[in-house]
């Protein structure tokens, strides 16, 4: 037992051990066959430790016998599963009863805190049908309307419906107008987990006329809490991954956020010298569109780069695109890049420097953002995948049919040309221009950050959702 589980245990707390009384890896099984069509498969839970030297024999007897037992009438069955609505009066009683209730049995594994089974840890607003009634009147489309979405990664799908987007959207404090961003955030996927070890959050832009009319911060500490449409837009994302998506943290989500909220969403600025991004993903000016990143984001905080002039070390020179190229060049993820300036960088760098368009700033960044093909050769995503980087992994497709490949490879990014090229040459490190997300976001003067993502941002029409 760790030191934390034997601390947790003192104060009264349920410690799981072993995997096989874990209900919650229980409950992802299940929920996974039934995403297969086999509601009665046979299960063999094993301890974490399930090397073939260290498997108990007892073990291998069960899988045995669970791979050879004649199947029994259940598990011959055949038909049309109808899950239950789950709709209806779920609990009465005070507030604290309802707290209670929503956070649930709290379960401690050994190397994690308590973790809640319907909330995000913090109290919610509790869903009444008066206050689901409310929420309703921010969108025109039928309650029982369903919504799918498709899983992180494992590409398993997920069905809701409007109803319950807004009682989710009513337990993190939404408002009714905040609705269509909420249903978007739904059909996007939420938060609905990265099943891999990392810094890495989900992530999420609105761009277009909504933000301002629900009041939506793009400006000043956009990614500070204060602003109750960000706050509680970000933390329906989080409940939608958690009671829609099945996102079960230390079983079936690992990530460690970092920087990143789990959920985070923010608003493009509309000061922005080039086209918006509703415009840039292929929508009208005056149509709203959320932009999702599917899971792996990784934002780097505000960089204010003004440097000491190298003649007289006094005098300060702002910070210039090769600043953010020498920033872009460390990242360890080579799928995609975010470059977010404030309004008055993106206005000077396009006064300065001559990006008249979003588009001339992914280019110079693919151009200018190379390994030599020596670091290429080593890199971890190229060997540890067995794959080329034309491939769907690079694109942010993911090999998925739904998701079109809509990058314009270089030649340069395929995997037997660059086995070709001498070990000194520039090969640029994004497979494409586009693997480069340009935001416009934040306050005045002069700063931008950026980071890692999880290939090219996928778009999604508000609007659609009003």
């Amino acid at each position: 037992m760790s030191r934390v589980a034997a601390q947790l245990e003192k104060k009264g707390m349920p410690v799981v051990l072993e995997s096989f009384e874990d209900p919650g890896i229980n409950k992802t099984a299940k929920l996974n066959f039934m995403r297969q069509g086999v509601p009665a498969i046979r299960e063999v839970l094993t301890p974490q430790d399930t090397t073939l030297k260290s498997l108990p024999k007892e073990y291998t007897l069960k899988f045995i016998d669970a791979l050879t037992r004649p199947l029994t009438q259940d598990e011959t069955a055949s038909g049309i599963h109808e899950p239950p609505r789950n709709e209806g009066v779920f609990m009465s009683g005070t507030y604290d009863e309802v707290q209670k209730t929503f956070e649930g049995e709290l379960v401690c594994h050994p190397s994690i805190g308590p973790i809640a089974e319907m909330t995000d840890g913090l109290p919610i607003t509790p869903p009444t049908e008066k206050r689901v009634s409310e929420m309703l009147k921010g969108t025109s489309h039928d309650p029982d309307e369903p919504i799918e979405f498709t899983g992180f990664w494992n590409s398993a799908k997920y069905l809701a419906t409007v109803k319950k987007v807004a009682i989710n959207a009513v337990m993190a404090g939404c408002k009714p107008e905040y609705m269509p961003v909420a249903l978007a955030i739904a059909e996007a996927g939420g938060c609905v987990g990265y099943p891999g070890d990392s810094s890495f959050g989900h992530m999420f832009v609105v761009s277009g006329p909504i933000a301002r009319e629900i009041g939506m911060n793009s400006g000043f500490c956009f990614l500070a809490p204060g602003n109750p449409a960000n706050m509680t837009l970000q933390r329906v994302a989080a409940l939608i991954g958690i009671n829609l998506g099945g996102a079960i943290f230390g079983i079936n989500v690992l990530e460690r956020t970092g920087p990143l909220h789990w959920g985070t969403i923010f608003a493009e600025d509309e000061n922005t010298p080039w086209e918006g991004l509703n415009e840039h993903f292929g929508y009208r000016p005056d149509e709203s569109v959320l932009l999702s990143w599917e899971g792996k984001v990784q934002l780097v905080p505000f960089q204010n780069i003004e440097v000491k002039s190298a003649e007289t070390l006094q005098e300060n020179q702002v910070g210039t695109p090769e600043h953010a190229v020498a920033a872009l060049k460390t990242l360890t993820n080579v799928n995609g890049a975010i470059l977010s300036l404030t309004p008055d960088t993106a206005c000077f760098w396009k006064d300065e420097y001559g990006f008249n368009t979003m588009r001339d700033l992914q280019e110079y960044m693919y151009e200018h953002v190379t390994w030599k093909q020596g670091v290429w050769a080593k890199n971890y995503w190229l060997h540890k995948l067995g794959m080329g980087r034309q491939s769907g992994y690079f694109t942010g497709t993911n090999n998925r049919p739904d998701r079109p490949a809509d990058y314009e490879v270089d030649e340069r990014s395929g995997t037997e040309c660059l086995s070709r090229l001498p070990k000194d040459t520039d090969v640029p490190k994004f497979v494409s221009p586009r693997a480069v997300t340009v935001i416009v976001a934040g306050g005045t003067g002069n700063a931008w950050t950026w980071g890692g993502a999880y290939g090219r941002p996928l778009a999604y029409s508000i609007d659609k959702w009003r």
